[in-house]
Order: structure tokens, then sequence, then C-alpha cells
């Protein structure tokens, strides 16, 4: 049956009383995380290319700032890309940074909750509880899936930020597939899922639990504090894996695997050279992920109510809806008893 209901604008709405409203929320929470995310990256990105030069320095020095961060490190390569780059030279790579943020923010944060609810099942659907152990598979699931998703502008990006003679993601496109064929568009993906992997399975984990831990009401101060304890203990723990990762999408690289990789930073770099660009990642992925952790979280609660209220609508107007059909009906028996009595 179709009900037609008013609405604020003056026009009506034609509502099924049998179907559900569509979850709007949900699309409307991941465009304005992309929008907040983009911003993010945007603000950071100065920070971001310095530390993406750092941890490819000892093995690509195409550019005045790789040659100034093998010798001299941080500052020196932040001057060196003014001096040789200009202002907007800070900023090269970040257009495809900002045009994969939403695809894959959306797929961490849809794929993070659905991998949540097919490994808790019931248990996580009427409880919210879950095993570490699921909650660690179903980080690092969510980190493959966005991963896959976005990854040939990931490539894009690095390649525009370490190559002094690519200036636009056209350009950069038409090179890969030229000289290294479009299966280069994923060089290094298998080394990047299992670099991320740890990374958001740690990160989301240590999150949902830290923010479990902390007494009291939960408020927005005690889940940005859960975000910003979980984004320092998953950077600290898994940045070397980063390093590895990004001097395998190198169009120079030959390493057969990540442990081939890492012997070979060690051997040549040491220790340290698995932490080129920490600071900066700090720095930069301090607040960047906090941010974005906590704007999940919230988006992710506000959808939950959203939906819950919106059900609550429509409980409510299919009472109304049989309420209808009822007096329909009625109304068709005394016309039908009145027509017997003619």
């Amino acid at each position: 049956m179709l009900l037609f209901f008013p609405v604020k604008s003056g026009n009506s709405i034609i509502i099924d009383a049998g179907a559900s409203f569509p979850r709007t929320p949900a699309v409307a929470a991941n465009g304005e995380s992309g929008t907040a995310g983009a911003l993010a990256k945007t603000c950071t990105a100065p920070l971001d290319r310095v530390k993406i030069i750092m941890q490819i320095s000892s093995a690509n020095q195409q550019t005045a700032a790789a040659k100034a961060a093998a010798s001299g490190g941080l500052i020196p390569a932040f001057i060196a890309i003014g001096k040789s780059e200009g202002i907007k030279g800070y900023w090269k790579g970040n257009v495809p940074q900002v045009i994969r943020i939403l695809p894959y923010s959306t797929a961490m944060l849809n794929s993070y909750e659905f991998y949540k609810q097919q490994f808790g099942g019931d248990e996580y659907r009427e409880h919210g509880t879950l095993p570490v152990p699921a909650r660690l598979a179903s980080g690092a699931l969510a980190a493959c899936t966005a991963t896959l998703v976005t990854y040939p502008l990931d490539i894009i990006r690095l390649r525009l930020s370490v190559d002094p003679n690519m200036t636009t993601m056209t350009q950069v496109c038409k090179a890969i597939v030229k000289e290294e064929g479009a299966k280069a568009f994923f060089k290094g993906l298998p080394a990047t899922c299992l670099s991320i992997s740890p990374y958001s399975a740690l990160n989301f984990c240590a999150f949902d639990l830290i923010k479990k831990a902390i007494p009291g009401e939960e408020t927005a101060q005690t889940v940005a504090a859960a975000s910003f304890i979980a984004t320092m203990l998953a950077s600290g723990t898994c940045y070397p894996l980063d390093t590895i990762r990004r001097q395998m999408q190198l169009k120079s690289s030959n390493y057969s695997s990540i442990v081939d990789a890492g012997k070979a930073i060690l051997a040549r770099d040491g220790v340290k050279g698995l932490f080129r660009g920490f600071l900066p990642n700090v720095i930069k992925n301090a607040p960047n992920k906090s941010v974005q952790l906590t704007t999940f979280d919230v988006f992710r609660r506000k959808i939950k109510e959203s939906e819950k209220a919106l059900e609550e609508e429509m409980t409510t107007l299919r009472s109304a809806s049989e309420e209808h059909a009822k007096l329909t009906q009625n109304l068709a028996e005394a016309e039908s008893k009145l027509a017997a009595l003619q």
C-alpha cells in the first residue's frame, strides 16, 4: 500500500508501507568523512612528501630533495623542495592522494564493519562484543580491501613525488603504460598489503579496546584520546614495513620480496634506514589519523542512531497503514451492506 505524507518543503513523498527507508545517512557520512580527509591530507601534504622522499632517498636520488635527505635529513630535505621546486613542490603528488581518500576511507570504514559482523555474527550485532583476534583480522582485511580499490592512485602519487620529470597524473600514467606495462600500477601490491595490514589491524583494534578501557561515559574527548593513543602505537610499531613497501614501489626496484627488501635496506643503511621519515610521519599522522578514527566512530554512531530513528518511524507508518487498511475494509463492508439493504 502506498501512503502520501507531506514534508517541510511542501512536497509529498510516497512510502510503501512494506518497504524500508534508504539509508542515506551512511552516504552523507561517507561524503563528509571523505571531504574532511581530503582537507586534512592537503594540509599535511608537505610533511607527507618529505616523509616519502626520506624513505626512498637511499635507493633513489633523482631530486635535490632526495639528495639532501640522504645527506642531511628532515630539515635540509624540506628546504631543498622549496629551493628546487618552489612552494607548489610541497604539494606535488597531492592530487591523486585527494582523489584516493574518499573511496579509500569509504572502503575502509564499511569493510571494517562488514568483517566484524562476519566474524562476530549475532553476538556482535546485538551486544558489540568481539574477540581481539577477530578485531585484528577485521582491521587487516579492511586495509587490504581499501588498498585493492585504490592502489593505482598510490603508485601514481609516489611516482609524482619522487620523479622530477613527472608533473601530472596523465604523464605518469602514460609513462607507466609505455615503459612498464599496466601491471606496474600494482607493483609492490603484496608487500603493501602485508605492510598496511598489521598497522590497520593494530590501529583499529587498539582504538576499540582503549576506548572501552577509558573509565566514565564515552565522550568526544575520550574517543579522540583513544584514537590518538592507538595511532601512535600503530605508527611506532609498523613504520619499518611502510619504508620497505615504498622502496618496493619505485620504478628502479628489483626486490623479490619484503624480506629481500628489508635485508637490503638493513645492509645499506642499518636499522635507522627503516625509520627514515618517521618524525614527519608522526607529526602528520598523529592529528590526521586521530581525526579520521574519531570521525569514523562519530559517524558510525550517528548512522546507527539515524537508522534506529528511521526504523521507529517506519514502525509508526506501518501501524498507520494497517489502521488505514482496516478503515478501508470497514468502509467497503458498510457500503456493501448499504447496497444490500437498498
